[in-house]
């Protein structure tokens, strides 16, 4: 029953955060978009192929907060709060792509998938911190850094 509640929180944190960054993009103007995206994940405003460094910047941002906040016992439950921003920036930065972009192809292929995948991992790094998930983690950061020059410049 615990699990299954977890699984519950998760998804609807996923859905309503999604939608609250939707909301958020459509409430904006178009210097506070370029604004926030800058500010969190420069990747969606390069034209050019990002750097190791640029890859892998905004994922080591969650990841000492979200480490720093694990270290401390009441700090610990505002982890999911953190999640939660992370996804309301991916529902934020798709509805940029989908709407600046003049193909679909960056969002199909690049975007959403990597950013739902990191999404999930951040929920169960969130409710359970261990090697695995880490690992998982890291490894799709160095499989999105090889990936974007393929789909993104060779289209």
């Amino acid at each position: 029953m615990n699990q299954s509640y977890t699984i519950l929180i998760s998804l609807c944190v996923l859905v309503f955060s999604f939608i609250g960054g939707l909301y958020l993009f459509e409430k904006s103007t178009p210097d506070q978009q370029q604004w926030i995206i800058n500010l969190l994940d420069a990747r969606v405003l390069l034209l050019e192929q990002p750097t190791f460094l640029e890859t892998i910047f905004p994922h080591i941002m969650i990841a000492v907060v979200f480490f720093l906040f694990y270290q401390h016992r009441y700090l610990r439950k505002l982890i999911l709060i953190i999640c939660a921003f992370r996804i309301t920036f991916y529902g934020f930065g798709s509805s940029y792509l989908l709407q600046t972009q003049e193909s679909t192809f960056p969002y199909v292929f690049w975007w959403f998938p990597f950013q739902l995948i990191y999404c999930l991992l951040l929920l169960a790094l969130a409710n359970r911190v261990n090697l695995f998930s880490l690992s998982l983690y890291g490894i799709v950061i160095i499989i999105e850094f090889f990936f974007i020059p393929f789909v993104l410049y060779n289209n």
